[in-house]
């Protein structure tokens, strides 16, 4: 039994160090000691995009390779997926686009920031970055505006030799788009293939016995706020035969008219056959192209009526092609081509060809055949919605697969499947709590559901197994009812709401009906607000404010039309919703006050429960905010009924500066409160429930703090990576702030020595805070009992928060003599002892408890002559019961 207990200890720790020992940012070391915890639905994973195997690794890489989640880093293994690490902390961005490993030198990488799946909710990055180690360090090397690199390519002899494709902005016109070349490391760009500011490159391939053949593969799209063109007549397949210098445009076969996303690929035995997949954007014979389309909250109908994915094979170097599929019976395009249409072909055999989608498509038959979904017998076990796939050129039985459920491998060709769910990811929409002991966190990610898990676990780490699901469909908001916490709302994409029951495991739709004539048109995350006065009462939000008073058995609207109702704009095409409330929420102050922002700009407040509206968008203009910019958080304030804050996010118009926006007046005079932010839309804004001084704020790169009411703004990262911040909240007893982020999951961190923070307590050469009653085991002795732990390396779990007091102090840098923390019981006998570090900072230790009876103890901290002491209660170890044992029988 002793080395059952040094494995759990040392799993313990190593999970701890893991967790603590991500590349720090370049936060204020004021706030150093505030290292959260990273917790997530890990086993879900998150939409891979990208991912790169060095093609001649030599023997110190020749386990090494690397994956690229869309939103949440690169990420090296060397030791063939066992283990992962992050090597992509310093980018400033967790936003990845593409990147390759020189074929001539494995140690070099290059980078291209923001993903290039032009959705909705696809980030920016900025520019791309070279690694000459392998990924150990980077330099970024220019492109800053290129936004969004959809592909790498590197000379198969000179690594110095680099094409980069760029997207460029996702919802504006830009001219840093097209194709660049440099042969010089990356000192000077040219572009080369350059169409107009509103078309960019989506695929670029290389012939690799003669580098100088090249094809490219532009896209032309509109994006906005509220409309998706998804291609036009710019759409082309281009090849250049003399490194890129120029290109001319491939036909013979080809079709015209607006195209769509084309993927393009090489076969490398006989680089004379290509292949590529076109979305066909052209009318269907007899079809209207002006036919009115349903909307549908979970399907795109807008293509329904047009050709489709089409798939196309040369076998003399682009001259001539020859479709292989029929669009009518094998659409390979079905699904938001825009963010798939990429395409594979073995290495050796070109009659298997692979295209990724919603599921994989592929015919082993050069286009004979193509097995129906039903039909299909290889991918069968990985989730869908794929996004990349690699065959081995050296074994083509050796695949890899990203899709919206993670990285897999298969040596089989496909039969079977391997997946990677050990990195930290996740897409979060939102974040929520409950009142449990110990409390759980609930998260809504996209492309999968609500899910919940405890803030501690019982094992001494939080695994997979702790956590289940809540919901279904892309996971938005969740609400927990604060009085009972057995009953759930949530929603889901364009306003599909739910009801669940946690007592029976079962839920009901609570989705408001439209009178009959009408229709609510809700935005993609639905808010979602539970009356902080009653809490059968909740509120969601179409183009009107919906009220249930019955938890959502019976819906009435209590607003008008709250956004502009634009005609020009509430039927755009792309599978979007537009003139919607974005964000809502009632005054815990006073019942009946209800805040309202909407995506095309507006603040709106009723002080009578709905009867009347006032429009506050002219009042905020006024303070300098954008009147159409999206209102992405409207926060009352938990201490003035007259005040609230909302922040406006320049996402949607490619606008970057950030906005919050204080009132004291109930909207009729604001403030703009940024100083200290850097130029990152703002998605989030809230208040400490008991500082009224203290507010956080989340934007593209991370959490930002302010500790005087928004006057002035510092970086709350620690060790969080630069990475979008969605959503975040204050647990109302444990003073945790929870930080949903989109792409590496959620974070928890204590932050009770800020909400005592005051200007006297800065001032003063020590200080002590109060002290948290802790448990004198927040784990089971279960956890320690045998072998439940899993062995092996390739597990992620997340570890509890260190078993003990947690002692946070305030230094000063006049002290100049020894300080310690001395702990003593009630007889005065002195239990623990430490001496800290002389720094000027704020601090924390942990006092371990494990041995220590239940009561109270007196904590002090003393430097020479100078000494605070505070109380410190341990209190009784948490107990769980085996498995689902009730004591019912």
């Amino acid at each position: 039994m002793k080395n059952l207990s040094r494995i759990f200890i040392s799993i313990f720790l190593f999970t701890s160090i893991t967790f603590n020992a991500s590349a720090q940012d370049d936060a204020s070391k004021k706030y150093e000691a505030f290292q959260y915890r990273n917790l997530g639905a890990y086993r879900i994973s998150a939409w891979v995009g990208s991912l790169a195997v060095p093609e001649n690794p030599g023997e110190k890489h020749k386990y090494t390779w690397y994956v690229g989640p869309r939103s949440g880093g690169i990420w090296k293994t060397i030791n063939n997926g066992t283990t992962f690490e992050c090597v992509s902390n310093s980018f400033g961005t967790s936003s990845i686009g593409d990147f390759a490993v020189a074929p001539s030198d494995p140690e070099v990488i290059w980078a291209g920031t923001g993903e290039a799946f032009n959705a909705r909710s696809s980030y920016s990055g900025n520019g791309i970055w070279k690694s000459t180690d392998a990924g150990e360090t980077w330099k970024n090397m220019g492109l800053h505006d290129s936004h969004h690199i959809a592909k790498v390519v590197i000379h198969p002899k000179n690594p110095d030799a680099v094409w980069v494709a760029s997207m460029g902005h996702l919802f504006s016109k830009n001219e840093e788009r097209g194709i660049f070349k440099t042969t010089n490391g990356g000192k000077n760009w040219e572009k080369v293939l350059y169409v107009d500011d509103e078309t960019g490159v989506t695929d670029l391939i290389i012939n690799p016995k003669d580098p100088e053949i090249l094809y490219a593969a532009t896209y032309q799209k509109e994006r906005t706020a509220w409309t998706f063109d998804p291609g036009g007549e710019k759409s082309r397949i281009y090849k250049s035969t003399d490194g890129g210098t120029t290109w001319k445009v491939l036909a013979g076969g080809l079709p015209t008219g607006p195209l769509g996303r084309i993927g393009l690929d090489i076969h490398r035995a006989n680089p004379h056959i290509l292949v590529a997949v076109i979305q066909n954007l052209n009318v269907k014979s007899g079809f209207d192209p002006d036919a009115p389309v349903p909307f549908d909250e979970f399907t795109d109908h807008s293509f329904d009526n047009l050709i489709g994915g089409e798939v196309y094979i040369t076998k003399n170097g682009g001259e001539k092609w020859k479709r292989i599929n029929d669009p009518e019976t094998n659409d390979v395009s079905g699904k938001a081509a825009y963010s798939f249409n990429r395409i594979t072909i073995d290495p050796v055999d070109p009659d298997k060809i692979y295209i990724i989608g919603v599921n994989m498509f592929y015919t082993l038959d050069g286009g004979k055949t193509w097995p129906g979904f039903r039909e299909q017998e290889l991918f069968q076990t990985n989730f869908g919605d794929n996004r990349i796939f690699w065959i081995d050129p050296k074994d083509p039985r050796h695949m890899m697969l990203g899709s919206d459920g993670g990285i897999y491998s298969t040596f089989d060709g496909g039969l079977t499947m391997n997946h990677y769910y050990h990195m930290p990811l996740g897409e979060v929409y939102s974040v929520e709590v409950d009142n449990e002991t110990p409390y759980n966190i609930y998260i809504g990610l996209q492309d999968h559901e609500t899910w919940k898990a405890p803030s501690n676990g019982w094992s001494g780490q939080i695994t997979p197994a702790d956590w289940v699901i809540t919901g279904m469909w892309d996971g938005m908001y969740s609400k927990v009812d604060p009085e009972d916490n057995k009953n759930i709302y949530i929603t889901t994409q364009f306003g599909s709401h739910q009801h669940v029951d946690q007592e029976t495991g079962e839920r009901v739709s609570i989705l408001p009906e439209a009178k009959e004539g009408e229709h609510y048109r809700y935005t993609w995350t639905t808010p979602l607000a539970i009356s902080p006065h009653n809490s059968a009462i909740i509120y969601t939000g179409a183009q009107k404010v919906l009220r249930s008073l019955d938890r959502g058995e019976n819906w009435e609207e209590i607003s008008p039309d709250l956004t502009d109702n634009d005609p020009n704009k509430i039927h755009g095409k792309g599978h979007i919703q537009y003139c919607t409330i974005s964000t809502l929420d009632e005054s815990p102050v006073k019942a009946g006050i209800i805040w309202v922002g909407t995506d095309d700009g507006h603040v709106q407040l009723t002080n009578d429960f709905g009867h009347s509206w006032t429009d506050l968008t002219s009042n905020l203009e006024k303070a300098g905010a954008p009147a159409k910019m999206w209102v992405s958080k409207v926060f009352p304030s938990n201490h003035d009924v007259a005040t609230a804050y909302i922040s406006k996010c320049g996402f949607t118009d490619d606008i970057f500066d950030a906005h919050i926006y204080v009132t004291h007046d109930y909207g009729k005079t604001w403030k703009k409160i940024t100083n200290g932010l850097p130029n990152s839309p703002v998605n989030v804004i809230i208040e400490d429930r008991k500082n009224p001084a203290l507010l956080f704020a989340g934007n593209e790169i991370g959490v930002y703090v302010s500790t005087d009411k928004g006057e002035n703004w510092t970086s709350f990262n620690a060790n969080i990576p630069n990475v979008v911040v969605k959503d975040m909240l204050i647990h109302p007893r444990e003073n945790d702030l929870i930080v949903g982020t989109y792409g590496r999951a959620a974070w928890i961190t204590d932050i009770s020595p800020l909400q005592q923070l005051t200007p006297e307590i800065e001032k003063k050469e020590l200080h002590l805070f109060d002290i948290e009653p802790k448990p004198q085991m927040n784990f089971s002795q279960q956890a320690q009992w045998g072998n439940y732990q899993m062995t092996g390396s390739n597990h992620l779990n997340s570890p509890n928060e260190p078993n003990g007091l947690e002692i946070w102090y305030l230094l000063s840098e006049t002290l100049d003599e020894e300080t310690k923390i001395e702990i003593t019981d009630k007889t005065g006998e002195l239990v623990y002892e430490k001496t800290l570090p002389q720094q000027e900072r704020i601090g924390k230790i942990y006092w371990p408890t494990f041995k220590a009876a239940e009561g109270e103890y007196q904590v002090t901290l003393k430097c020479g002559s100078i000494s605070e002491t505070k109380p410190g209660i341990v209190l009784k170890r948490w107990q769980w019961p085996v498995l689902n044992y009730s004591g019912k029988n």
